[in-house]
C-alpha cells in the first residue's frame, strides 16, 4: 500500500482525526468518552493551545484543555528546540499563524492525554528541557521524532490506537499503531510516549498502568519525566532517536 509524506495526501488527515474521535466514543468500551467538540479547517489559532498563565492572549481552558483527551493534527516543526504547529488563522494582535509549546501548560483545566498526529511532535532533543514544561496536571503526551505521514492506509492506525488504549496502556497503543518502519521505503515513523510523575516510580507507573478507562491522579508535582519508543528508529528530517538526548 502506499505511504505519503505529510502534505502529499492530506485530504485523509481529517479522517486518520475523525478515526480516533469516533472510536474514542464507541460506547462497545468500558468507559468510553463522550465527545465534546471538533473544529477542522474552520477558525483553527493559536489562542485555543496556549495557556493564559503564560500569554494573556491564550484561552485553553475554554478550548482544549477542557476535554479530558485530545487529539491535534496540524503541520509541525521545531522553533527554539520546541515543537510548533501551523495553524489555519492569523490572530490579531499577539497571536500568529504557529502555536507554540512554549506557550503552553495543559491539565490545569482538565486534559489528561493529549495525542499529536504532527512532525517533529516529540523530537528526541526536546525531552530533557522542553515538554516536561507544558505539564500542570496532564498525564502524558505521544507524538513523532521525525516527520509523520499521512494517507488513506493510515486511517485505520487511529481507529485502532483509539481502540486498544481501553485495554492496552495508552502508550503501547500508540507504539503498536503508530510505528511503520520504511514508511517512506527509507525512513521510519517513530512514535513516542512521554509522561511525567513526581519521581521515577510514578513516572513508570502511569506509563505502565494508564489507559483510557484507568485514570490515575493527577501528578502532584513534576520531578521526573520518561519515554518509550522503538530503539534505532530512524526517521525523515530527523537523527536515529535516542542520539539528541541530553
Amino acid at each position: 500500500m502506499e505511504r505519503r509524506l505529510r502534505g502529499h495526501e492530506p485530504s485523509w488527515w481529517d479522517d486518520m482525526g475523525l478515526a480516533w474521535y469516533n472510536e474514542i466514543a464507541n460506547t462497545a468500551h468500558s468507559g468510553a468518552y463522550a465527545q465534546d467538540g471538533q473544529t477542522i479547517d474552520g477558525n483553527v489559532v493559536d489562542s485555543l493551545f496556549t495557556d493564559t498563565g503564560l500569554v494573556n492572549w491564550g484561552n485553553d481552558h475554554n478550548n482544549i484543555d477542557v476535554a479530558d483527551a485530545a487529539l491535534i493534527f496540524m503541520h509541525g516543526s521545531e522553533s527554539n528546540d520546541r515543537w510548533q504547529g501551523s495553524v489555519r488563522v492569523d490572530e490579531a494582535g499577539a497571536g500568529d499563524c504557529q502555536t507554540w509549546q512554549g506557550d503552553m501548560r495543559f491539565g490545569n483545566t482538565n486534559l489528561k492525554f493529549l495525542h499529536l498526529s504532527s512532525c517533529n511532535s516529540m523530537d528526541d532533543n526536546q525531552w530533557a528541557d522542553r515538554w516536561w514544561e507544558s505539564f500542570s496536571g496532564l498525564h502524558q503526551v505521544d507524538g513523532f521524532h521525525g516527520f509523520m505521514w499521512i494517507g488513506s492506509d493510515l486511517v485505520s492506525d487511529y481507529e485502532d490506537f483509539a481502540s486498544d488504549a481501553f485495554t492496552a496502556t495508552i502508550a503501547d497503543a500508540w507504539l503498536d499503531n503508530m510505528y511503520h518502519a520504511d514508511i517512506s521505503g527509507t525512513d521510519d515513523q517513530c512514535p513516542v510516549a512521554y509522561a511525567v510523575g513526581v519521581n521515577s516510580d510514578d513516572t513508570w507507573n502511569r506509563i505502565g498502568a494508564e489507559r483510557y478507562n484507568n485514570v490515575l491522579s493527577n501528578p502532584t508535582s513534576v520531578g521526573y519525566w520518561g519515554t518509550i519508543y522503538f530503539e534505532n528508529c530512524d526517521p525523515a528530517n530527523e537523527d536515529t532517536i535516542g542520539t539528541g538526548i541530553d
